[in-house]
């Protein structure tokens, strides 16, 4: 899931992956719809917030309904775009530790916390029972945990992948379709403030924290108005002692919203296939070249 959108066709990041989204935002009584595009969350930039008339994007696409017609990687003109060059559908396999992690799932259900507890664990230093794998809550709910090295990916980066730095990801809604594993699925995703789930921002610096992006999460439609207070999404940037990154993800999913056995696997691949490939060039080359577009 998530996860860095940079238009309406997309770079694809992993060769099971093909992401179109649609955000929308209401900025002064405004409500302005654009496209944008997931590589790993959301990429489109700037450095500053922004009003109705900044947040419209230059490459728009019409939102596909219909799964029959997703389709995986670049086709067509999709090789004429700005971004193309950064096509790779050639990714790593999933860490070890994952593997073992999904081989032993699910986990006791002991291990597991709310999205609205997270901030007491994911603010913790060291490591959790379950960084790997998933587990299932006494009251049903499913989560998924999975850990990704991203050695040169900053706090920065992670933000503005996520919709063009923190002040622009909160309040967003991002309408996603998608392949994870074999399905194809409708997405939503809303950014919210983490501090508005307990966390504690200002604690960050002296926990190496550089950033954790939140959304509440919707399979299966695409409302602003069904969100149902228990599913979220959560990406955290650590720096570990050696100074590079890790990326350590949440993904919170009630009873209700479409779970299932096989849906504690496939997000958990999806998500370690396509961070780990994110992290090879968004440093470097993404970064750096579309910083300071819209």
């Amino acid at each position: 899931m998530s996860c860095l959108s940079i238009t309406p066709q997309s770079i694809s990041v992993s060769s099971n992956r093909f992401v179109r989204s649609r955000w929308e935002r209401s900025v002064a009584e405004t409500t302005t719809l654009v496209s944008s595009d997931l590589i790993g969350l959301f990429l489109t930039s700037s450095a500053t917030p922004t009003v109705a008339a900044e947040i419209i994007s230059t490459d728009v696409a019409v939102l596909e309904n219909f799964t029959t017609d997703y389709y995986v990687g670049f086709k067509g003109a999709d090789f004429d775009l700005p971004y193309a060059k950064y096509h790779n559908p050639n990714v790593a396999m999933i860490s070890d530790a994952l593997a073992n992690g999904l081989a032993g799932s699910p986990w006791p259900s002991a291990f597991t916390y709310s999205a609205w507890e997270a901030h007491k664990y994911l603010e913790l230093p060291g490591y959790l029972q379950l960084e790997n794998g998933w587990a299932i809550s006494p009251n049903g709910t499913l989560m998924i945990t999975v850990r990704s090295e991203i050695p040169e990916v900053t706090g920065d980066h992670e933000n503005w992948s996520n919709e063009t730095y923190a002040e622009r990801c909160i309040g967003a809604t991002s309408y996603i379709d998608e392949y994870v594993g074999n399905d194809a699925a409708k997405l939503n995703i809303e950014f919210v403030d983490p501090s508005s789930m307990g966390f504690n921002t200002t604690a960050w610096p002296e926990l190496d924290i550089e950033t954790i992006v939140i959304g509440k999460v919707l399979i299966g439609d695409y409302s602003v108005d069904e969100f149902d207070g228990i599913s979220y999404l959560m990406h955290q940037v650590r720096r570990m002692p050696n100074g590079y990154r890790e990326l350590r993800s949440r993904f919170f999913l009630d009873s209700n919203n479409h779970v299932n056995a096989q849906l504690g696997h496939d997000p958990a691949v999806h998500c370690n296939v396509e961070m780990t490939h994110l992290g090879k060039f968004l440093p470097a080359r993404v970064f750096e070249e579309f910083k300071d577009t819209k």
